[in-house]
């Protein structure tokens, strides 16, 4: 996905969590439409017949934590002894 069709669909899914849809049920604008088929789709979201609206996923929320979560930092690795590791050595 783009960019910002992937910044359209976490807004989306912030609303789902928030609100229980993606817009309110008055609103069936085509775009409103295909938002909330591709979230399905995905497993973003369900139907929670219990609750009667929709709910995210853990997909869904991991989505949305993973698109606020800052880039990992570069960790840089030492070279090990290979005489002094102090793990176990596996024979083949």
């Amino acid at each position: 996905m783009t960019d910002p069709q992937e910044k359209t669909l976490i807004e989306a899914l912030k609303k789902v969590d928030a609100h229980g849809d993606v817009a309110p049920p008055h609103v069936q604008d085509p775009m409103t439409m295909v938002l909330r088929q591709r979230a399905i789709q995905a497993d973003l979201m369900r139907w929670d017949d219990s609750r009667g609206h929709y709910v995210l996923t853990g997909t869904g929320r991991s989505r949305i934590s993973a698109r606020s979560r800052a880039p990992g930092a570069v960790v840089r690795f030492k070279k090990r002894d290979h005489g002094d590791d102090g793990a176990p050595h596996r024979n083949a």
